[in-house]
């Protein structure tokens, strides 16, 4: 025997009995019974009656009327002041806004966002502005696009006059961003539906309180990129900047910010995106106008309205998107070589396009174009009563694509929608409490399945067990789905240069939709009110599941592949031996992931009817009924918390020998 054979002859082996204490076995025993457990004991028994808090939907509705009174007593107290000083300042900031936008004139505004586009963008980045406007105009949307900007742009600036801030904070002090990172976790896993009721009692209804909301959803953002971009300074930079004697504040500002230009500039872009995803949603609180407001309002009333409105905010994420990246890398200092003659240009080009805006402005007054932007390009009539007509054409039940999207739909609740849901709603609480708890601690850790028996049980004693169970179900069904899709696809894109190549911009548009859009066209494609909300859930989550998949598989280290290429390993086997077991941290945290953004618009499906807990929130919203509403978005905030520490995994670095 040679030496290499005696050394392999020497290596101690797992016992073959073993497997059964490998981490998904013992799960998947967990989930086998839960399973006999609802077979034989499937009588639908809740939440215990006796652990439940009855008066707390009541007890809010009272103090909801308390707050109304106090905030328009002529008398308030200080708290209720400063409370309603806040919402009639940003009133006040968006009205502001959507003045200056509609004195500008279409033609002005177009001008000014074409013009500053071009000067600090390129050209292309100009093109996509100009057609962006042109289409708004052509719509006949201009008014509430105006409304739309209008709210945003209030959102983004107060996001980033606090979010900045916080972050180079964050970016130079080790102990300020631990103790932070927790906040900016929770305000970006909980669903936009589980604030905005908090939000109403606080703040009432109107431009205000949809600011706040955007702003909850748009700050982590501005922190976490500004603080990574301070970090990225090159340490060699910041010492040779300290040995010449600069103070904190000479560093900060003429070393630091300066060179973190680039990744300030992509804080902004996220910033203005996350805006934008959430002022839709806003336009629930919004009395305003907006388009927000005229896709959630026209769901039901409007189709091809809402589905129009959908299309300008798809189009107006999409120019912004590329507007902003592209001035983020024009404008990057490790880019530029700028000599004095090429700042003399750019200041000539800086005072032409400041000429040029004034210019467009003049003109756009003197031809009254703030009259007649609304039909240019065609009637909005005509395009309405077009796309009106597409809608009755996929909602016929004669059609062709009716039968497909209908058999579709009807087998996703038959066989997987409504057998998960009464699992999930039937199976006893006590049992499926314990059942998710024990699989936390399995994938997650002690500290992790300690948060979600709390989470769970706070759902319970609130009342809510019923309805949560099943807002589970679909987001099970919505996640197994978007695995189905993502995972395969993340490995292609791992393992393809060319796929990459093409599989990116579509990634990028569908990462800049906003949440609410996903779900106007399957509305009126899948029949069944339960199934737009999981096939829009699975279009939102894919992009980010791909991408860390795709990314895990990357970053498997060149030795490792080669080592097993040398032992005669094909292709297929280094990817299902090697590559996926060593990126299984990064596709947890794609489930992780995953499941977070696929409860986001599951619970935005109760706006059409799909159940659970969203659908408690959007009854809630709309019929005044404070309450219930609450009760619910508390629900939803455990839910999202649970979910996120039963998926969460163990990251920490693993013995072999456990693997």
């Amino acid at each position: 025997m040679s030496v290499a054979a005696e050394r392999v002859a020497t290596i101690p082996r797992p016992a073959a009995n073993q497997w059964w204490r490998h981490r998904l076995v013992l799960v998947g025993a967990v989930i086998g019974a839960l399973v006999i457990v609802y077979q034989a004991w499937s009588n639908g028994y809740q939440w215990p009656s006796a652990l439940e808090w009855k008066s707390l939907s009541t007890g809010l509705d009272n103090f909801q009327t308390w707050l109304s009174d106090q905030q328009s007593s002529a008398h308030p107290n200080v708290v209720f002041s400063v409370l309603n000083g806040i919402s009639t300042g940003l009133d006040d900031l968006v009205s502001w806004l959507a003045t200056l936008f509609h004195d500008l004139t279409w033609a002005g505004t177009t001008a000014l966002g074409v013009l500053v586009t071009l000067r600090f963008g390129g050209v292309r980045a100009g093109l996509w502005v100009m057609g962006a406007f042109l289409s708004f105009a052509a719509m006949g949307l201009w008014e509430d696009c105006v409304q739309t900007f209008a709210l945003m742009f209030a959102a983004v600036i107060l996001s980033l006059v606090v979010g900045m801030p916080l972050g180079v904070l964050a970016g130079r002090s080790d102990r300020f961003q631990r103790a932070i990172t927790p906040v900016l976790d929770a305000m970006q896993i909980v669903p936009a539906f589980a604030y905005l009721m908090p939000i109403v009692i606080l703040f009432s209804v109107g431009p205000g309180a949809a600011v706040i909301t955007t702003m909850i959803y748009s700050v982590p953002p501005a922190v976490r990129i500004t603080a990574l971009g301070i970090r990225g300074v090159p340490a060699n930079t910041v010492e040779a900047a300290a040995a010449m004697g600069a103070t904190r504040l000479q560093m900060l500002a003429k070393v630091q910010l300066p060179l973190a230009r680039k990744m300030l500039l992509l804080s902004v872009n996220q910033t203005i995106l996350f805006a934008l995803s959430m002022v839709v949603i806003a336009g629930l609180i919004n009395t305003g106008q907006g388009l927000g407001s005229l896709v959630t309002n026209g769901l039901n009333t409007n189709p091809a309205l809402a589905l129009l409105a959908g299309a300008a905010i798809v189009i107006m994420a999409i120019s912004i998107d590329r507007a902003t990246e592209a001035m983020a890398e024009r404008t990057d200092p490790a880019r530029m070589h700028v000599t004095e003659a090429i700042r003399g240009r750019l200041r000539v080009a800086t005072a032409a396009t400041g000429a040029a805006i004034g210019l467009a402005v003049g003109i756009g007054y003197a031809l009254d174009a703030g009259s007649a932007y609304t039909n240019v390009g065609g009637s909005p009539d005509w395009l309405q009563a077009r796309l009106q007509s597409a809608l009755d054409y996929v909602e016929n039940p004669s059609t062709f694509v009716f039968s497909i999207t209908s058999w579709i739909g009807n087998h996703l609740v038959e066989y997987g929608l409504q057998p998960l849901q009464n699992f999930f709603v039937e199976t006893p609480a006590p049992v499926m409490l314990a059942g998710l708890t024990l699989i936390a601690l399995l994938l997650s850790g002690l500290r992790p399945a300690v948060m979600t028996f709390a989470m769970l049980a706070v759902i319970g004693v609130v009342g809510e067990w019923g309805s949560a169970m099943d807002t589970a179900s679909q987001v099970i069904v919505a996640l197994v789905l978007t695995m189905i899709v993502a995972f395969p696809l993340g490995v292609w894109v791992a393992e393809s240069a060319r796929v990459a190549t093409i599989v990116r911009p579509i990634l990028d548009v569908l990462q800049t939709l906003p949440q609410l859009v996903y779900l106007i066209p399957f509305i009126y494609l899948m029949p069944v009110s339960i199934v737009p909300g999981i096939i829009a859930a699975v279009l939102y989550a894919s992009p980010v599941v791909i991408r860390l998949v795709a990314a895990g598989i990357r970053e498997v280290t060149p030795n490792t592949v080669e080592a097993a290429q040398a032992f005669g390993a094909t292709r297929t086997q280094v990817l299902l031996k090697v590559k996926i077991p060593l990126a299984r941290d990064a596709i947890m945290l794609g489930v992780n992931q995953g499941i977070i953004m696929v409860l986001a618009v599951v619970v935005i499906g109760g706006l059409v009817g799909s159940g659970g807990l969203g659908y408690e929130v959007a009854y809630g919203l709309q019929q005044g009924q404070f309450g219930p509403g609450v009760v619910a978005s508390l629900a939803i905030l455990a839910l999202g918390i649970a979910l996120d520490r039963v998926t969460r995994g163990n990251r920490r670095p693993r013995l072999e020998g456990n693997r």
